[in-house]
């Protein structure tokens, strides 16, 4: 039998997609009779500003064609590209669709040799004869397109007063985006509250391409503290119009605890009192240490419940979940939860289900995140795959959750 990290590469070098493609592939090794793949190679425009909204309406159409035959996955890679899995299309209607793909999304590319040797934005596979080549494409474009970004310099200090100035002056609104956090509690899934967020993607992309805004942490803490005030700028006259109940917005320590903030806060209606919420790295939190009685006393004082962001299930063996002030901790997933040890996982579970705060599954793009949030007890979710239940109102089923922490002792 092929062993799923086997076959992946060492696995601290993929992210949850990337990870959840291959596994798959290496599943349907077994029996590939009657499935199709293509790897549309679409990691070449990547870096167009508008690439998350065409991906987006991509998806759409490849999903229209697909949801006539049977069987079918659609994934979208860390890198950009997209494989998309399926049985009983006939290969006239897929190739008018890989047609399709091709003159939305690769508008002025030039004809290149690919990295299957051919000339051409897209393949298609007979999975019973080339899956092979398949997974050695997906992991060969894996290897050399997050290669790529990691190389980027720094911006300068120049650089970065430049792009201060410009967030200053600027309405960017075209670069706030939101994303819900599901309650799953009950049988009818809804929207505890909404995040909003800036894509830095977006403002390297507008303002310092080819230089990375995150690569010196000091200089990115200087454009943050920018960015918060812009965002509450940006969405101060907004939030009232929304219907979802309850907002988080992603924070700096030093943004929180300024006289922006509590301005921000004092001008928003009544009626959103405590519906506000501020999300927190736990680096930041974990830098500002000594400061946390401070903190905790100025979401008291504000009415302003706290998330702590960005947990890793690590993190999880050093902090004291059953004493955490605040109100939401969001954890994220990573499918190497589901390869520890049986007594490490029943105490991780453990650790979650007896927090204070309410625990968050972040990142949640597979089935088996899905599974484990059920499992493990967490009431509230996040990611595209809750997106997309939410969406078309399917009822979050996952078969036995349980089955997750039924594995033998190692």
């Amino acid at each position: 039998m092929v062993d799923a990290e086997d076959d992946e590469g060492p696995a601290t070098t993929l992210g949850g997609v990337d990870r959840e493609v291959l596994r798959e592939l290496v599943r349907l090794r077994k029996s590939p009779q009657g499935l199709r793949a293509v790897h549309v190679l679409s990691s070449v425009v990547a870096s167009r500003r508008r690439f998350e909204k065409e991906a987006q309406a991509a998806n759409r159409v490849i999903l229209s064609v697909l949801e006539a035959g049977g069987y079918h996955k659609i994934f979208h890679l860390s890198n950009g590209d997209i494989v998309f899995i399926y049985s009983q299309v006939s290969t006239s209607t897929v190739v008018a669709l890989c047609t399709a793909l091709e003159t939305s999304l690769f508008l002025g590319v030039p004809s290149r040799k690919n990295v299957y040797g051919d000339f051409g934005n897209y393949k298609i596979f007979d999975l019973s004869r080339d899956i092979g080549a398949l997974v050695d494409g997906v992991r060969a474009m894996l290897a050399t397109e997050p290669k790529a970004r990691t190389e980027r310099q720094p911006i300068s200090v120049g650089q970065m007063d430049s792009l201060c100035t410009q967030i200053r002056s600027t309405d960017i609104r075209t670069i706030v985006f939101n994303q819900p956090v599901y309650n799953i509690s009950h049988e009818k899934t809804s929207i505890e509250f909404l995040e909003f967020y800036t894509s830095i993607q977006k403002l390297e992309q507008l303002y310092v391409p080819g230089r990375s805004i995150a690569g010196n942490p000091w200089l990115f803490n200087l454009v943050k503290r920018e960015l918060d005030a812009a965002v509450m700028r940006a969405i101060s006259d907004e939030i009232p119009s929304y219907r979802h109940k309850a907002f988080s917005l992603n924070l700096l320590v030093d943004s929180f605890m300024s006289d922006g903030f509590r301005e921000f806060v004092g001008s928003l209606p009544v009626r959103l009192g405590g519906r506000i919420f501020v999300e927190i790295d736990k680096t930041d939190l974990i830098q500002h240490s000594d400061f946390l009685a401070d903190i905790y006393g100025r979401s008291q004082a504000l009415g302003v419940p706290l998330c702590v962001d960005g947990v890793s299930y690590h993190d999880i063996q050093v902090l004291r979940m059953a004493r955490l002030k605040c109100q939401y901790v969001k954890l994220k997933w990573n499918p190497d939860i589901l390869t520890l040890p049986t007594e490490e996982l029943e105490i991780l579970v453990e650790d979650l289900r007896t927090s204070t705060a309410r625990v968050i599954l972040t990142r949640c793009d597979s089935q088996n995140s899905l599974a484990f949030a059920r499992t493990a007890g967490v009431q509230f979710i996040q990611g595209h795959l809750a997106d997309e239940y939410f969406r078309t109102g399917e009822v979050i089923v996952v078969g036995n959750g349980d089955a997750v922490l039924d594995k033998p002792r190692q």
